[in-house]
């Protein structure tokens, strides 16, 4: 009597589960939130290590003068991030007006103790995304996994570093943390603000306008905040313009049909296809569920590696050598259809090709797949290849 009763329960859980993921999907997409920015100009400095970002983004903090508005998906409450919630504390008392963002989930160490702290150094904290019902289930597998900072409306921050002592590389399992965060000047500051604000305000409901205090500057970019949407679209043009080469870096590699259809074709007509991962996952069945994806791209032609360095984070897309998207969108179905992502478009071909030989400086630390390591591959990833693909949307 016992077993009947669990199966039927948890049948009914699985279903309502269903349920709960289909309806919060269509609420999403009905009030799914567009922030259309142009092309614009504004200057940057690439940071692919942890340690000096958090030493300058802690000091152009420092240096405010009137305002810091800082949103990152984790912070973690170690060494790294007592450091910058000391930073922004400490403007506070200066009398600056400080905001702080951190994802409901990602920021989960934020507990009360720590946001009491904050508020009476004057720092207005606040959560986004909270889960709630209804649709609870499909509200905390959707995430805000962006990560922002302006400085006066003059300075600003937008890339893939988190806040915590793993991403400066102190992990004795992942070691080295690659990733590919920015520092921007420039008009291109007030979009990167817009985006800071509009998911503030839909945190505490404050509605609230960019400080403006930029100049023009030379190079020509674009922000592109995507609210799970939009952002497949773009992937597909970048991959349908690519007449030479397309370089990939991602944690991540799940793509959908329409893109593994895209990457096939430009393999076709002659572009030059490469696409790096991690060799460590950081999490259960995300390495395996790109995996068939990879085998099949392989063996149509494409150039596919494991970074083995430490642990490989960065987000990054390069085109024929004159197109860069760096940020937090990871190639995934996640960072397409669930979480709220924020990426700066780069069209110079001075950053991108530092960006392609820093690319492919990690290269030389990778492994390259071939039919040897997929015939050699263990039987537990074999068997979590087959698991994997149930759960890849939510991937």
């Amino acid at each position: 009597m016992i077993l009947p009763t669990i199966v039927t329960a948890i049948v009914l859980i699985v279903f309502l589960t269903i349920i709960d993921f289909k309806l919060g999907r269509k609420d999403h997409l009905a009030k799914q939130r567009f922030l259309p920015f142009e092309i614009t100009t504004g200057n940057y400095q690439l940071y692919k290590n942890g340690s000096p970002l958090y030493e300058d983004l802690c000091q152009d903090i420092a240096n405010a003068k009137h305002h810091v508005d800082v949103f990152f998906y984790v912070i973690n409450v170690d060494k790294a991030g007592r450091k910058l919630l000391d930073s922004l504390k400490k403007k506070a008392n200066e009398g600056a007006e400080v905001r702080l963002l951190g994802d409901r989930l990602g920021s989960y160490q934020i507990n009360k103790k720590v946001r009491k702290e904050l508020r009476d150094a004057g720092v207005q904290f606040q959560f986004a995304e909270t889960p709630r019902f209804p649709y609870f289930f499909y509200r905390v597998n959707r995430r805000n996994h962006r990560k922002i900072a302006v400085i006066d409306g003059k300075i600003g921050y937008v890339g893939g570093y988190n806040v915590g002592r793993i991403y400066l590389g102190e992990s004795s399992y992942f070691q080295d943390w690659r990733d590919y965060h920015l520092r921007v000047t420039g008009p291109v500051v007030n979009d990167l603000h817009k985006t800071f604000l509009d998911d503030w305000g839909l945190a505490t409901k404050e509605m609230d306008q960019p400080f403006i205090r930029s100049r023009e500057e030379e190079h020509t970019v674009r922000i592109r905040a995507t609210d799970g949407g939009e952002l497949e679209d773009d992937f597909f043009e970048m991959i349908q313009n690519a007449k030479l080469e397309i370089l990939i870096g991602t944690p991540y590699f799940i793509p959908t049909e329409m893109l593994m259809a895209a990457l096939k074709e430009a393999i076709d007509r002659g572009v030059n296809i490469h696409i790096m991962i991690p060799m460590k996952p950081d999490h259960p069945l995300v390495k395996e569920a790109g995996l068939p994806f990879m085998y099949e791209l392989f063996r149509h032609g494409a150039n596919v590696s494991f970074f083995d360095g430490g642990f490989y984070h960065a987000k990054v897309m390069m085109v024929d050598r004159t197109f860069a998207y760096l940020g937090t969108a990871n190639f995934d179905r996640r960072s397409m259809f669930l979480n709220k992502e924020v990426n700066m478009y780069i069209y110079e071909d001075e950053f991108v090709e530092d960006l392609r030989k820093a690319y492919l400086n990690d290269v030389k630390e990778a492994r390259i797949l071939d039919e040897e390591w997929i015939a050699k591959r263990s039987l537990a990833i074999r068997i979590n290849e087959q698991i994997a693909k149930f759960f890849r949307p939510l991937l």
